[in-house]
């Protein structure tokens, strides 16, 4: 039995609305109908899992046009359902949605289709369950897709694709020029994201929601995103993905705070990365677990926050013990100490070092012979910059090379847990004349001081990792002030060490 279509007036947030009342006999004009959005919702049976299409069927104009009808002399309500039989006039936007709602319905497989007369997300095709096979699924896009770009006036319309599989995993594709606008743009180069969609879009994901462990996936221009079922599911589901021939911006465990972010899209995250968020997600009293592939803040560097409700020393232990081959990854663990205040602590999985700190070089300079110091504070665009100092006060010329270590004592005696990385890649190690001083830049962002949290006044500096460190008290440089505003849980980056001359210019 073929399904029959119902063309409602709706308010913009989709429920029916009537005009206020009139009283006939006050001498007034009818009042204008209220702006409406135009539902057409066609229906049929269907059972499974259900696939939905959804496009833009009319134009900006055509809405315009039906939202400042004035409602009829006689009735105090503008009419909601045409009468029985009645046929929308052929120009009508309501007949025009009808019409592309009929040329949906009547694809393969459809079942239902709601056109909600706006441009982006207007309409959707629901198809019956189980799902079709990946290629008819496909084929039943394109065609809506070539339906929904034909349509005159449509204006920046977007296809949605939605779908359920057997085991209850959900998909979802949007793409059209409407879904195009989410690719943004790449803060490296400046230029815009590749496109991430492909030709073969829904076919995938309807191969990929065949897999019990895959609880949702999310396709468009600009996101290639999957959930899982569990930690555990982390690689295999990668694996699935690898094969499809995708990338992914994001792969997480559905309901939790664990997965990795802000990838490129266009790789997926390798099994050792994943097989390590698995394992802190064990970890007793961890509740999140966040790598972030790029962070959108300076250092752009991944970043892996973990969150617990226990010891975050416990944890950073477990993370600088973790048996980790993938590249340097800077860590955070937000928790307590063992008598219960709230903690941070920072360092590298595996105990890997940045990139800048490395061995000390051949010829290195003698801690001994170095005089060590800060100078130069400045700020900017809500960062902070301090230049750390080293002078050559022995009697031969010696080695600096990466970037120094540092550590940070506030007013109150405590050391204050930063995450300090670097920010370039290590420059060529510099040779150091008697007399001669070298520089490394120091920076921050600044952070807030309205609780009077303890500001750091002093810095513990070691010329290379492992030497003996050197305290440098911030007292008197101009615009230090009381401390600086380097907090608890924050971050920093260092430069590496350069002659004095060459950072001056």
């Amino acid at each position: 039995m073929a399904a029959t279509g119902t063309v409602t007036a709706v308010d913009d947030d989709g429920t029916p609305s009537p005009e206020p009342a009139t009283d006939p006999g006050a001498g007034t004009a009818p009042p204008r109908a209220r702006r409406r959005s135009p539902l057409v919702a066609v229906a049929a049976a269907g059972v499974g899992g259900v696939l939905a299409v959804v496009a833009a069927v009319v134009g900006p104009a055509a809405l315009r046009t039906a939202a400042e009808q004035p409602a009829p002399a006689t009735s105090s309500v503008a009419p909601t359902t045409p009468a029985p039989g009645a046929t929308p006039a052929p120009t009508s936007p309501e007949s025009d949605r009808e019409a592309v709602a009929a040329r949906l319905r009547a694809l393969p497989g459809v079942a239902a289709v709601e056109a909600l007369g706006t441009a982006g997300e207007s309409a959707r095709v629901t198809l019956v369950g189980p799902l079709p096979t990946p290629e008819e699924a496909q084929r039943t896009a394109d065609d809506a897709s070539a339906i929904v770009a034909a349509v005159p006036g449509g204006g920046a319309w977007s296809l949605r694709v939605e779908g359920t599989g057997g085991a209850g995993g959900t998909f979802a594709v949007a793409h059209g020029p409407g879904a195009d606008t989410d690719r943004g743009v790449d803060p490296a180069t400046g230029e815009p994201r590749p496109e991430l969609l492909g030709a073969d879009a829904v076919a995938d994901a309807v191969r990929l929601v065949a897999h019990d462990p895959v609880r949702r996936v999310f396709l468009s221009p600009g996101s290639a995103s999957v959930d899982v079922g569990t930690a555990d599911d982390l690689v295999g589901v990668a694996a699935l993905v690898r094969a499809e021939g995708r990338g992914l911006t994001s792969l997480g465990v559905e309901g939790s705070g664990v997965g990795t972010y802000d990838g490129d899209g266009l790789t997926v995250p390798d099994d050792a990365l994943l097989t390590l968020l698995a394992d802190v997600a064990a970890e007793p009293g961890v509740t999140q677990v966040v790598h972030e592939a790029a962070r959108d803040t300076f250092q752009q560097d991944p970043l892996l926050t973990v969150i617990t409700s226990g010891d975050a020393a416990v944890v950073a232990r477990t993370l600088d013990g973790a048996a980790y081959p993938g590249p340097v990854l800077a860590y955070q663990v937000h928790g307590s100490t063992d008598g219960g205040a709230s903690a941070t602590r920072s360092g590298f999985v595996a105990g890997a070092a940045a990139p800048t700190t490395g061995t000390r070089p051949a010829g290195a300079c003698a801690p001994g012979d170095l005089t060590l110091g800060a100078l130069g504070f400045d700020a900017a665009a809500g960062r902070r910059f301090l230049t750390v100092t080293a002078r050559n006060d022995g009697t031969a010329e010696c080695v600096l090379a990466g970037a120094p270590a540092v550590r940070f004592v506030a007013d109150d005696g405590s050391e204050t847990d930063v995450l300090l990385e670097p920010d370039d890649d290590g420059l060529a190690p510099i040779t150091l004349a008697p007399g001669a001083t070298a520089w490394a830049a120091l920076s921050w962002r600044g952070g807030s001081t309205a609780d009077d949290p303890p500001l750091v006044t002093t810095l513990l500096v070691a010329p290379h990792p492992g030497d003996p460190e050197s305290v440098v008290g911030l007292a008197g440089i101009p615009g230090v002030g009381d401390g600086l505003d380097l907090l608890g849980g924050g971050t920093a980056t260092i430069g590496s060490w350069t002659p004095a001359r060459e950072l001056a210019s």
